[in-house]
């Protein structure tokens, strides 16, 4: 009531004052930018989504890779667990990457090279049996120069650290196979820190991953995160932001299509265990749900964009994600043991096609 009082005596000038700055600071709102809600998520989802997510991959990889070395040096029962564990922790964060696999991971072939299937073990168990005669020196320069995309990465060290869904016993691991899997795991990490570094930055990774990448002699390319942002400006391979758009989304449909066709359908259509991709830890329904997170993930970000413009696109998105989570928890246990559950496989199948469609139907909205 005090200050009332004081801007009432104050008179016509202070008022005339007061109406002036009010018109001033309206004049300068209405002459700042608008904000760019579609800059705002692409950096979101850059910056928020797939770098942290290629961090979380390239720690848990370092951790794997210690663990592989250690259990060489001493194998024990314990010790193939706690590497198998840590194999599985690295492979979360891959398969949640999985709706973006453009850029660096298409760029430098690291999606095959690091998750390719199925895998050739006639040739990995040949190679292992050469080490055990010490024909061949196995080692992270040999696993990345000399062996093929069937023969290293995620299902190498499954195959060399699982059976039937659980650890080996450390004593049916050769000393070849044990070097192997070192050898695998260093790469695996080696891989995993490239992606962290050619999105992020290789000024914004840690020391130590600095000099792994170093000592490889691998030089990602420039921050592809930048490109990313920067849709249209010089630098960036990306005219507009319509083109980031287009990649995020197809990105998304890529994985659910992959799961329709490959990783659920195949094994649907043939009845075959050697389908089944993580055949040897068990894990492929698992696999298949972090990818339909990493969908859901990536899809949340453009939410606000697809809603703005039609929210029955965006419920409809939605709706078809719940329905792809609800199928695959409708199979309990791995799909090598469910794959004569015909209805339940065919309905994952069903509502990755219908996401699919859906996904189209976000396409036609944002992408000019």
């Amino acid at each position: 009531m005090n200050a009332y009082k004081r801007m009432l005596l104050a008179g016509f000038c202070a008022g005339s004052t007061i109406l002036a700055f009010g018109s001033q600071a309206q004049a300068a709102k209405a002459a700042s930018p608008k904000v760019d809600k579609t800059s705002a998520a692409i950096a979101s989802y850059a910056d928020e989504l797939v770098i942290p997510t290629y961090k979380m991959m390239s720690d848990n990889a370092l951790k794997f890779a210690k663990a592989a070395k250690e259990l060489k040096a001493a194998p024990t029962d314990a010790k193939v667990a706690e590497a198998g564990k840590l194999l599985l922790e690295t492979r979360v964060p891959w398969e949640l990457s999985e709706s973006f696999l453009f850029g660096p991971a298409a760029f430098a072939n690291l999606d095959p090279k690091l998750d390719s299937w199925p895998l050739d073990t006639t040739n990995l168990d040949a190679v292992a049996k050469n080490a055990d005669s010490k024909s061949v020196t196995i080692d992270a320069a040999y696993v990345r120069n000399s062996l093929g995309a069937e023969t290293r990465g995620f299902h190498a060290a499954e195959y060399l650290l699982f059976r039937d869904g659980q650890p080996r016993k450390a004593a049916d691991l050769t000393s070849g196979q044990l070097s192997y899997l070192a050898a695998v795991a260093e790469v695996i990490a080696e891989d995993a820190i490239t992606l962290e570094a050619w999105w992020a930055g290789s000024d914004k990774i840690s020391e130590e991953k600095a000099k792994i990448l170093e000592e490889a002699e691998i030089e990602p390319g420039k921050s592809y995160a930048g490109e990313f942002k920067k849709a249209g400006q010089a630098g960036s391979r990306y005219e507009s932001n319509s083109e980031v758009l287009d990649e995020i989304i197809g990105g998304s449909k890529d994985i659910i299509d992959e799961i329709a066709d490959s990783k659920v359908g195949k094994p649907y259509e043939t009845a075959d265990a050697a389908d089944c991709e993580s055949l040897y830890s068990y894990t492929s329904l698992v696999d298949s749900r972090h990818n339909v997170q990493s969908v859901e993930k990536s899809y949340n970000v453009i939410s606000p964009l697809v809603a703005a413009k039609s929210a029955k696109v965006d419920q409809a998105v939605k709706g078809s994600i719940a329905k792809v989570f609800k199928s695959l928890d409708a199979i309990q246990g791995p799909l090598v043991k469910n794959l004569d559950k015909k209805e339940q496989l065919k309905a994952i199948i069903d509502s990755c096609k219908e996401l699919s469609e859906n996904l189209d139907k976000v396409q036609e909205l944002l992408v000019k």
